[in-house]
């Protein structure tokens, strides 16, 4: 398994290492890394296999064999993996006192905040997508969530963009879920297509 991290990060970290420094950096890095290991963790639990990993602002971005395949459960036990680990590493900070201690609970929280956020493709957005499902046509209803999705991470950007420019991480992360969800939205047909291609593969095999 490869693990990547998104040239979007370099900005951030940039902006946090002027601010905090290096150890501010490195605590950032290894919550997300943690929060990552928690979804793949989590993915090897439902039997299904992590190619490669992203680092993303938020956390990161799963690359798994079949995932369209995949059934309801095992897409909400990935998407509830990341911040289970994150509310452990939370739990331990708490518990232990160390150097540093409380700028890491710090970033556990805003973590958490982020990614249960009801937006595609934070981890509060793939588990109520999931949850909201439709049995009769999961299409269409994947692509009103995206559709809610792409307003609401616009809507986010603008609000976050009052406040710049000491909103400038949070605000790129904002840009970087509209443009994600945007994507998404227009490609929605193509993906929908080649879920089908692939079940009808798995079928006739």
């Amino acid at each position: 398994m490869k693990f990547r991290i998104h040239p979007i990060l370099l900005p951030i970290f940039l902006f946090f290492m002027i601010v905090g420094g290096v150890s501010l950096y490195a605590m950032i890095l290894f919550s997300l890394l943690f929060h990552e290991v928690g979804h793949i963790w989590a993915a090897k639990q439902a039997g299904m296999n992590v190619r490669s990993c992203t680092i993303l602002p938020y956390g990161g971005e799963l690359q798994i064999v079949n995932r369209q395949l995949a059934t309801k459960q095992q897409r909400l036990i990935v998407a509830l993996g990341g911040p289970l680990a994150t509310a452990v590493l939370l739990l331990i900070a708490l518990l232990v006192s160390f150097p540093g201690s409380a700028q890491l609970i710090q970033i556990q929280l805003i973590l958490l905040a982020v990614n249960l956020l009801p937006i595609l493709p934070l981890d509060g957005g793939q588990a109520l997508s999931v949850l909201l499902e439709s049995k009769d046509d999961k299409y269409s209803s994947r692509s009103i969530f995206t559709l809610y999705s792409v307003i609401a991470s616009i809507a986010l950007f603008l609000f976050l963009s009052m406040y710049l420019p000491e909103s400038l991480p949070y605000t790129i992360v904002a840009a970087f879920l509209a443009v994600q969800n945007i994507i998404s939205y227009r490609f929605r047909k193509y993906e929908q297509v080649f879920e089908q291609m692939s079940k009808a593969r798995r079928t006739t095999a």
